[in-house]
């Protein structure tokens, strides 16, 4: 039976009315739920960053130092030996420094003012290093002797086995240099040693200037008694 149309528009509100409800409730239920009362929680469930007395720690990367100490040989005189001896200092040069880098810091270079008044001095200072170069142990070191003019000249015996101390000393306390082999402006020459003048192109070791050593005891001979009876 068709209803007049009065009562279908009193229907049709009536139902809207109640799906407006039903959405309501619905959107209620889905609400989150609240708790008047709070819990504590126990520490041991808390994440380790959340507990009390958490302490954060950082990692600092600390660079590479750029340079490095490495020991160098100057010379003195003191006034309990009669001789002159090598005395070990320290110079500044790169971390990735080779020997010729390090020799370098002895040639043209004068000591410092506390080196000085140490009594060390320098004989390299008197010479230009042209080149340096290790292969198999050995180092070769060409050096030159230049004038006050600046022309190449022949050291005196003493200049050159003062230097030749220095360099075999430096370069022995380098890993890897066993001996020295010395070149004057490329010519292989005669180096005085300690007590004696080496071969031309000789490999020069530490053992050759030992008198140049602090702790160096020259041997001593006792000549046997003459009956003149």
């Amino acid at each position: 039976m068709r209803l007049p149309p009065l009562l279908r528009r009193r229907r049709a509100a009536t139902g809207c009315l109640v799906a407006a409800l039903f959405a309501a409730a619905a959107a209620g239920g889905c609400g989150l739920p609240t708790d008047e009362n709070a819990q504590a929680i126990d520490p041991e469930d808390l994440p380790e960053t959340l507990r009390p007395g958490f302490t954060a720690t950082t990692t600092t990367t600390v660079p590479a130092p750029l340079t490095e100490a490495r020991t160098v040989y100057l010379l003195t005189n003191p006034q309990d030996i009669e001789r002159t001896i090598v005395v070990e200092v320290e110079r500044q040069v790169d971390r990735n420094a080779t020997l010729g880098d390090v020799l370098a810091t002895l040639f043209g270079e004068a000591t410092s003012v506390e080196e000085s008044d140490a009594g060390y001095f320098n004989t390299l200072e008197l010479f230009e290093i042209l080149s340096a170069t290790v292969i198999d142990g050995v180092a070769t070191v060409d050096i030159v002797h230049p004038s006050p003019e600046g022309e190449d000249s022949a050291p005196s015996a003493d200049e050159l086995r003062f230097a030749a101390a220095q360099l075999v000393f430096t370069a022995a306390a380098t890993e890897g240099v066993d001996g020295v082999r010395i070149l004057l402006d490329g010519v292989a020459v005669s180096v005085p040693t300690s007590d004696a003048d080496a071969e031309p192109g000789s490999i020069l070791r530490t053992s050759a200037y030992e008198q140049f050593q602090p702790d160096f005891a020259p041997t001593t001979t006792t000549s046997p008694d003459i009956d003149e009876t």
